[in-house]
């Protein structure tokens, strides 16, 4: 065996008619090239996947402020509501002891119609 190079290799100098450590050489240069590739495509997918994510995370945070500003609006027009009707129950409250006042027999009459007929629902 002779001591000349002809190709460079990781594991020293193959000899031009030594096929086996030039095999092997073609086959670690293949591995090197195969893993790099392979490293590449995981970084390109761990990117793609956290860009994903990232899209998920806002599109998440955009849905939960539109659900909590129709909540909130929800939650005015409720309490508007309670208010309002506040508001009416002590005008008809006034207007019923106003009405009593003026005129009794009326309201008595009316009182006494009005749980008769709320008797005869009831029995039902």
């Amino acid at each position: 065996m002779s001591d000349n190079p002809t190709a460079d290799s990781p594991f020293g100098a193959a000899t031009p008619l030594d096929p086996f450590q030039a095999a092997k050489a073609s086959a670690l240069k293949a591995a090197e090239e195969l893993r790099s590739a392979a490293a590449q495509k995981a970084s390109e997918l761990r990117n793609v996947a956290e860009q994903r994510a990232q899209q998920w995370r806002d599109s998440a945070s955009t849905a939960a402020t539109d659900i909590k500003e129709k909540a909130d609006e929800f939650r005015q027009y409720a309490d508007d509501t309670l208010h309002e009707a506040r508001a009416r129950c002590a005008d008809l409250r006034v207007e019923a002891e106003k009405f009593a006042r003026e005129k009794p027999v009326q309201a008595l009459a009316t009182a006494f119609g009005i749980g008769f007929v709320l008797g005869l629902l009831m029995r039902r």
